[in-house]
C-alpha cells in the first residue's frame, strides 16, 4: 500500500529580504518533520529568502505583488494617517489574494502559515479563497495608532482569517485576547540551533577583522538600525564608562533594512567622539561567527520586543548578557541569573550594567553558562518546530 504524502503547509512571507521574520520562516521551512509537512516558501520576489531556501532543498514560489500603500506618512516623529491607503490597499490585496490562492490550488496545499503584517491579510483571504485553513503567525506587536482603530481593523481580520495565531511572545498574546478566543491563540517563542550557535563556535576571524586582539573586550548588538531598538542609548551608556576600560569596544551589527537612513547617520554622529572604538558593522550573514566574537551581548530595546531572534541567538551562543526589561525580552530571562535586566531608556543604569560585566570576569563565566542551559532547555529551534506543528496539526483537524 502507498504510503500517503504529507499534508503542504504553505509558509507565506511578506518580504524576500532578511529580517527576523525571514530567518524564523526559513529556519521553520527547513526544522519541519517531512513525515508530518511538507513546507512550501510563497514570496513576493526573488531575493534571499528564497535563495537561502532553494540552498537548503525548501522548495519556493514567487508569487509577484503589486506595491502596497503605507498607511501612514511620516514628518519627522510624527506619523500622520494615510487616507488613501485603507481602500487602495483593500483593493491591492484582492488581487494578491487571487494569485496567491492559485498558487495554492496548484501546489495542492493544506494549510497556510502567514508571516507579516500585510501577509496576515492578504495570505488569510487566499485562504479562505482555497477553503484551507489558515495560521497567523503574529512576530509584530500591532501599532495601537488613532485611538486603537488599526488594531480593531486588524481585530477584525483576525477574526474572519486566523484559523489559529501563534503569538511568539506575551505581549502579542495579550493584544489579541480582545479579539480571538483563547483556544485560537498559542505562544510559542522564537528558537535558533543550539549547534550552530554555540560556545564552541570560533570568531577569532571576526575579532581580527575588528582589530579585537586577547585583551579586547567586545560589547555587541545585533538588530535593525531603528529608534526603538535603543541603539542611541547604548552608545551614551559606552561613551560613560570608555575611559574606565580602554579596553572595551562596542559592535553595532545590522543596518536600516527597511526604512531611511536618518537614524544610522544620528548613530553614527552620536559615536564620532569614541571614534574607533565604535564599529558600525553593517548587516552580516556570518552571525554565528559575530556572536562568538563578542564577549558581551547587549539588547536595549525600548519599546516591546517578542522574544527576538538575535537575543535567542546570543543566549543559544552562551553570551554574557545585558538586557533592557521589555515585555518578550525580560520574560525570557531570570534576572542577575541569566541576564542583567535593567529599565529601557537609562542611560545611567545601562551603563552601570555594562561595567559590572565588564570588570567581573567570574560573572561573565557564570552568565554564559546559565543562559547557554536555558537556550538549550527552552529555545531550540527542533522544539520551536515541533510547537508550529502542534498548532498546525490541530489547525487541520479543526479542533476547538
Amino acid at each position: 500500500m502507498a504510503r500517503r504524502e504529507a499534508p503542504l503547509v504553505a509558509l507565506v512571507d511578506v518580504s524576500a529580504k532578511m529580517g527576523g521574520v525571514e530567518f524564523s520562516t526559513l529556519y521553520l521551512a527547513q526544522r519541519l518533520d517531512r513525515s508530518k509537512f511538507r513546507p512550501l516558501v510563497i514570496c513576493p520576489e526573488e531575493g534571499d529568502l528564497p535563495r537561502r531556501c532553494r540552498e537548503s532543498g525548501v522548495p519556493v514560489q514567487i508569487v509577484k505583488q503589486p506595491r502596497l500603500l503605507s498607511s501612514s506618512f511620516q514628518f519627522g516623529k510624527r506619523r500622520v494617517p494615510n487616507p488613501f491607503s485603507w481602500p487602495i490597499n483593500l483593493v491591492l490585496f484582492m488581487i494578491i489574494a487571487r494569485r496567491v490562492a492559485r498558487c495554492l490550488k496548484e501546489a495542492q496545499a493544506a494549510l497556510v502559515c502567514t508571516k507579516g503584517v500585510f501577509a496576515h491579510f492578504y495570505g488569510g483571504l487566499a485562504a479562505r479563497m482555497a477553503g484551507i485553513p489558515c495560521v497567523w503567525h503574529v512576530q509584530d506587536l500591532i501599532a495601537e495608532r488613532y485611538g486603537g482603530l488599526y488594531m480593531s481593523l486588524f481585530g477584525m481580520a483576525g477574526r474572519l482569517f486566523a484559523t489559529r495565531l501563534i503569538a511568539d511572545g506575551t505581549p502579542i498574546q495579550a493584544q489579541w485576547r480582545p479579539y480571538l478566543p483563547e483556544e485560537r491563540l498559542h505562544l510559542v517563542y522564537n528558537g535558533v540551533d543550539i549547534d550552530q550557535f554555540s560556545p564552541q563556535v570560533d570568531g577569532s576571524a571576526v575579532r581580527a577583522e575588528w582589530h579585537a586582539d586577547s585583551r579586547t573586550l567586545l560589547i555587541g548588538n545585533v538588530a535593525r538600525l531603528t529608534a526603538w531598538k535603543g541603539q542611541d542609548y547604548l552608545i551614551r551608556a559606552f561613551s560613560q564608562i570608555a575611559d574606565a576600560f580602554p579596553q572595551a569596544k562596542l559592535v553595532l551589527v545590522g543596518s536600516p533594512v527597511f526604512e531611511s537612513a536618518a537614524f544610522e547617520r544620528q548613530l553614527r554622529r552620536l559615536a564620532e567622539p569614541l571614534g574607533e572604538r565604535v564599529i558600525f558593522a553593517g548587516f552580516r550573514w556570518d552571525l554565528p561567527q559575530v556572536l562568538a566574537a563578542l564577549d558581551i551581548y547587549a539588547h536595549v530595546s525600548v519599546e516591546k520586543d517578542t522574544s527576538p531572534l538575535s537575543v535567542v541567538s546570543a543566549a543559544a551562543s552562551g553570551k554574557p548578557m545585558l538586557c533592557t526589561a521589555v515585555e518578550g525580552v525580560a520574560e525570557l530571562f531570570v534576572p542577575d541569573q541569566t541576564a542583567v535586566i535593567v529599565p529601557p531608556k537609562d542611560v545611567s543604569a545601562l551603563a552601570e550594567g555594562l561595567r559590572s560585566l565588564l570588570s567581573d570576569v567570574a560573572r561573565r563565566e557564570l552568565l554564559s553558562n546559565a543562559v547557554r542551559q536555558m537556550a538549550i532547555e527552552k529555545l531550540s529551534l527542533d522544539q520551536f518546530a515541533r510547537n508550529c506543528e502542534a498548532v498546525f496539526e490541530r489547525a487541520l483537524r479543526h479542533e476547538p
